[in-house]
């Protein structure tokens, strides 16, 4: 028993054991669990710009798997195959659409789009066709970049136009008459906050002692009998107003006499 179990044999099974751990380790990294069942698919792309290894595969933004490997297959005229880890639920129905697809830093994934019309699925390491899709860089080298170059001699002739202006001599005097007229706010400023610091107070002053002169003077009306004054008045004019109507009237003497005394003014007058 001990010759089977000697130094040699526990330093070979050490060995495997390390070799072990850091082949579960290494796959760990990457993102692969080889402790886990799973399915595997060959997508095959023209082009695989931005891919890598352990590079997530996903549908509708779920991740369901990664790229286990990238292989390019010299017999199938330079076509580039990709082997897909998925879930070992996952099944893939036939004309599914896969699509690499690459983000703002250039760094591609794996898009599944799966077919929900059909019943039948891809077999286990069946070989799909894969698409590439624009990616934004890819559309602002395919659109935006000609666009801009259209509009390049625009921006020249723009240039040389404010070189023109920033050379005008009367530019410089126009800046200069605008750095005059700021000193000139500036002092006029500093001038109002010393008005306001000092006449300010002074009139405010003044108008409190109006206020309460004008105070004063509605109490002092306030306090007079304008009422009593306007019965008074009031009682006066009645009694002139009767006085003359007697005079008037030709009820009485006094007043017969003076219409007799007007009426004889008039005829002679007449």
């Amino acid at each position: 028993m001990k010759k089977w179990f000697g130094k040699e044999v526990k330093i070979a099974l050490s060995v495997l054991a390390s070799i072990l751990i850091l082949y579960v380790g290494i796959n760990y990294l990457k993102g692969i669990n080889v402790m886990k069942p799973s399915n595997y698919y060959y997508v095959q792309f023209p082009n695989v710009a931005g891919l890598a290894q352990s590079a997530p595969v996903s549908i509708d933004g779920y991740k369901v798997g990664l790229v286990q490997e990238i292989v390019y297959d010299y017999d199938a005229n330079g076509a580039i195959k990709v082997l897909l880890n998925l879930d070992k639920k996952l099944k893939i129905p036939v004309d599914s659409k896969v699509y690499l697809e690459t983000d703002m830093l250039g760094t591609a994934s794996i898009v599944i789009d799966l077919n929900p019309h059909v019943s039948e699925y891809y077999d286990h390491g069946a070989v799909i066709e894969g698409e590439v899709k624009s990616g934004l860089m890819q559309n602002i080298q395919g659109e935006l970049l000609p666009q801009f170059a259209l509009l390049l001699p625009k921006l020249d002739s723009i240039l040389s136009g404010l070189q023109t202006l920033v050379n005008d001599p009367a530019l410089s005097a126009s800046v200069k008459r605008i750095d005059h007229i700021t000193a000139n706010l500036v002092r006029s400023s500093v001038q109002l906050s010393q008005m306001m610091k000092d006449d300010v107070p002074a009139i405010l002053d003044n108008v409190q002692g109006i206020t309460a002169q004008v105070n004063q003077f509605s109490g002092t009306l306030n306090s007079l009998p304008l009422q009593s004054t306007m019965i008074s008045v009031q009682k006066t004019s009645d009694n002139l107003q009767q006085i003359t109507n007697r005079l008037t009237s030709p009820d009485n003497r006094l007043g017969l006499l003076l219409n007799d005394r007007i009426k004889r003014m008039a005829f002679w007058g007449a």
